[in-house]
C-alpha cells in the first residue's frame, strides 16, 4: 500500500490547524463572557429579606403623632411628679432603663421561666392614672392602642422584665396580675455578664445593619 502523498498530509495538517484555531477562539469567547458576568451583582439573599417592609399606620384611636408624643410627655411628667410619693414610679423607671439599656439576650433571660398570660384586666395601665392609650371596653376587655405600632414603649413591650419588676407591680394591683415565675436563670459573674452584654451589642448592631440594607432605596 502506498504511503500518503505530500498533498494529503498538507490537507490533514491544515484541517487540524483550523480546528485548533476554532477551539482557541471558543475559549477566548468563554473567558470574555466570564469576565462580563464577574462584574454583575447577583442579589442572592433577596428571597429571605422582607421586601418593601412598611410600618403600620397609626390606629384610629391615635389622631396624630403629635398628639401621641404629647400624651407620652404628659404621662412621663405625671410619673415624675408622683415619684416622691410612689414606689411604682421607681419601679417603672427601673423597667424603662433595663428595657432600653440592656440588650435583649440579657433582658429576656427570665422569659423562659415566665408563666401565665395577660388577662387584659388593664390594671397595670391604671396605676396612679389611666394611660391615655388604654382602650377600655369592659371588664377584662382592654387593649393598648399603640402596642402593635413602632411607637410602643419598650418598658411596656417587655413587661415583666424579671421577678422584681413583677413584684413591684403586684404591690400596686393587689396581686391581680396573672403573670408569675417558676424558677430562675443562674446568676452571672461579672465576666460572664460582660461577655453576654458584648454579644448582645453585636447582635443589635447586626440587626440595625440588616435593617438599613433592607430599607435601602437601592434594593
Amino acid at each position: 500500500m502506498l504511503s500518503d502523498t505530500p498533498l494529503t498530509l498538507s490537507k490533514a495538517m491544515g484541517a487540524r490547524t483550523w480546528e485548533k484555531a476554532q477551539g482557541e477562539n471558543r475559549e477566548k469567547e468563554q473567558m470574555a463572557d466570564d469576565n462580563d458576568n464577574a462584574g454583575r451583582v447577583v442579589h442572592v439573599f433577596t428571597n429571605i429579606l422582607p421586601g418593601g417592609a412598611t410600618r403600620p399606620d397609626l390606629p384610629p384611636e391615635v389622631p396624630s403623632k403629635r398628639w401621641m408624643y404629647w400624651q407620652m410627655t404628659r404621662a412621663v411628667t405625671k410619673k415624675i411628679v408622683r415619684a416622691p410619693f410612689s414606689i411604682h414610679t421607681w419601679g417603672a423607671l427601673r423597667r424603662h432603663l433595663l428595657a432600653n439599656v440592656l440588650p435583649d439576650n440579657i433582658v429576656y433571660r427570665y422569659k423562659a421561666y415566665q408563666r401565665g398570660e395577660c388577662n387584659r384586666c388593664g390594671l397595670c395601665c391604671k396605676i396612679q392614672f389611666q394611660c391615655p392609650f388604654l382602650v377600655d371596653q369592659g371588664p377584662y376587655n382592654t387593649y393598648c392602642s399603640i402596642y402593635t405600632t413602632p411607637h410602643a414603649p419598650n418598658a411596656c413591650l417587655k413587661f415583666p422584665v424579671d421577678p422584681v419588676d413583677l413584684k413591684l407591680l403586684q404591690r400596686e394591683v393587689g396581686n391581680a396580675c396573672t403573670f408569675y415565675y417558676e424558677g430562675a436563670p443562674r446568676k452571672l459573674s461579672i465576666l460572664e455578664f460582660a461577655k453576654l452584654y458584648a454579644e448582645g451589642v453585636r447582635q443589635v448592631l447586626a440587626k440595625r445593619k440588616l435593617k438599613e440594607v433592607t430599607n435601602s432605596p437601592d434594593r
